[in-house]
């Protein structure tokens, strides 16, 4: 049995090797072992502190909290004062208490496994049995935590795995928090070489580790290889291919005082258009799709307010969309900001270009303190430490967005005309040209949109998936606006973590961010284009691969979900007691 000692070095060591594993385990850095280390790190620590009473044991855990905020999620600070106003003194307070909160799931982690152990040392009173017991049960509790614990900015265990995409694909089995689990099981497994006893356990645990990493070598081996055709949209092994443009203009955070300024609002605009004007005369194919990210221009939406001195509409931008959609030829998704009775909308629009008709994606999932103040009508001085906080209102049920695309499509490839260019203000000039005649042959495609941080919860993605046409070539869109947290750390984060539902529910993810990181990865994870640089201005074209979504998804995570870790929990619980139960009234008799 392995034993520690009540020395304050070991676990301050500890909590340090887990923070900077969660860090560079994580993308940018993607060191696969860095995560393992923080696995291995935890296991070690929680070991530990069972030599501790409990008040020190949560002392500990609670520095584990903020050793990983001030490590990991060092941006989160001045993120805050940006996003909402709040002062230094007002964002490091609800730093320190997001930190407490957020991390939280460490204290439940160790206090759900701590008192298995003890009811288990209580029944069944046998040393070696309980720390199998133990080390059975810790990648089960990790899972737990990351599953019942709520996080603003969500990490799980599965994230440490980024840096390995072989491993990642256990995704498709069992999602992000399958891929924890096996994290922990195979590093906690090293921990059991130590005592003899055990040893053949802790073999049997890595083993189970490196099978579980040969088989997502091998998906990801024999995954097809999707090459760009010689025209798009064309369908080839029952995938349609579609040719794609990420614009991604760096464009400034949209704070309340460039509202107004038409300065501001028009060199936006200018932007996304002369980016997407320059992207179509370049890709090759031709672009079927552009993807503006969220934000690209804040402030503004192309619905006609009834009032036009509420500052929503914005003729202008609603022309420039309509003209980049008449010369390049390609469907346009964009994110814009909408007024209706109930309140504002933060959405995602898809702008065809055969009639130049629109579908809408209202965000579902919004941003505390950021796009609205939790329990405002209860505290409504809250308004005024957080003066930059918008009024948004959340959307209900996930809308896809269909589109088509016909086989012989146009576009005019050239620049805005001196004839042209003042006509952009107008948008119904240019909603007659884009008439289809309705006889093209096409193709119907399906997004499923997910803005900016939705991306990062599964289940609300496994919601979009439920509500998604089946039968139809499908792809996920992620338009993001990281410009607030000024943090190429940040950026890369969110990205790495956004990247995971690609594989866990076996569908493309496009990715549009405002300064980055824009870039695509197919039903694999695979990159499909080279990530754009952190503050960048330019485009990245690209091949979209979107697959049918088939009735129960297009893995086995998406179909089934978590409910096999559920059985397999019952199960190792089960187990253990019987068998334990067996033996002691075995010895007993």
């Amino acid at each position: 049995m392995i034993r520690f000692s009540r020395n304050p070095i070991r676990p301050f060591l500890c909590l340090i090797g887990i923070a900077s594993g969660i860090l560079f385990g994580m993308e940018p850095f993607e060191f696969f072992p860095a995560g393992g280390l923080s696995a291995f790190c935890a296991y070690i620590l929680f070991l530990e502190l069972r030599e501790w009473k409990l008040k020190s044991a949560i002392f500990w855990l609670l520095g584990l909290s903020q050793i990983i905020n001030l490590i990991v999620f060092f941006w989160i600070p001045s993120s805050i004062s940006a996003i909402s106003g709040a002062g230094a003194t007002v964002s490091w307070t609800m730093f320190l208490v997001y930190g407490t909160f957020s991390h939280c799931k460490m204290i439940v982690l160790y206090l759900g496994w701590n008192f298995s152990l003890f009811l288990y040392n209580k029944y069944i009173n046998s040393p070696n049995k309980t720390t199998l017991f133990g080390w059975a049960i810790f990648p089960i509790w990790g899972v737990l935590s990351d599953l019942v614990m709520p996080q603003l900015f969500p990490w799980y265990w599965g994230n440490l795995a980024e840096g390995n995409l072989s491993f990642s694909q256990v995704a498709s089995w069992t999602g992000i928090f399958g891929v924890g689990f096996f994290l922990l099981l195979g590093t906690s497994s090293l921990v059991l070489l130590r005592d003899p006893s055990l040893k053949r356990y802790g073999i049997a645990g890595i083993l189970i580790f490196g099978i579980v990493w040969t088989l997502g070598g091998f998906r990801l081996y024999s995954a097809p290889d999707y090459t760009v055709p010689n025209s798009t949209p064309a369908i080839e092994d029952d995938v349609l291919k579609l040719s794609g443009v990420l614009i991604q203009p760096n464009t400034s955070p949209g704070k309340r005082e460039l509202a107004e300024n038409p300065e501001f609002v028009g060199q936006t605009i200018s932007t996304s258009l002369e980016l997407g004007l320059r992207s179509s005369l370049e890709t090759s194919p031709p672009p079927d799709l552009l993807f503006l990210p969220e934000s690209a221009v804040p402030f503004h939406g192309t619905i006609p307010n009834e009032n036009p001195g509420q500052g929503v509409y914005s003729s202008t931008f609603h022309g420039a969309l309509m003209y980049l959609t008449y010369k390049s030829g390609a469907d346009i998704l964009y994110n814009e900001l909408n007024r209706f009775p109930e309140g504002l909308k933060n959405q995602v629009t898809l702008l065809s270009s055969s009639n130049g008709e629109v579908i809408r994606y209202d965000k579902r999932r919004l941003l505390a303190f950021g796009e609205y103040i939790p329990f405002e009508s209860v505290f409504p001085f809250l308004r005024k430490l957080f003066k930059e906080t918008s009024f948004y209102i959340p959307g209900k049920d996930p809308i896809p967005l269909i589109g088509n695309r016909s086989f012989r499509r146009e576009r005019i490839p050239s620049l805005p005309t001196e004839e042209e260019t003042p006509l952009i203000q107008n948008p119904d000039h240019f909603r007659p040209i884009l008439t289809s005649s309705g006889k093209e042959e096409n193709v119907s495609y399906q997004i499923l949109p997910l803005i900016c941080y939705e991306a990062m919860f599964p289940d609300l993605v496994r919601d979009s998936v439920k509500f998604a046409s089946k039968d139809t070539f499908t792809f996920f869109v992620n338009p993001t606006n990281d410009s607030w947290f000024s943090s190429e750390v940040e950026a890369w984060q969110h990205g790495g973590a956004v990247r995971f539902r690609a594989i866990e529910f076996g569908l493309t993810l496009v990715r549009p961010a405002v300064t980055g990181i824009s870039f695509a990865v197919d039903p694999y994870g695979r990159s499909l284009n080279h990530p754009t640089r952190y503050g960048e201005k330019d485009t990245r074209s690209f091949l979209i691969p979107a697959t049918k979504l088939k009735n129960g998804g297009n893995t086995f995570y998406s179909e089934w979900g978590n409910f096999p870790f559920y059985i397999y929990t019952i199960l190792v619980f089960t187990l253990f007691f019987l068998v334990g139960k067996k033996a002691f009234f075995k010895t007993k008799s």
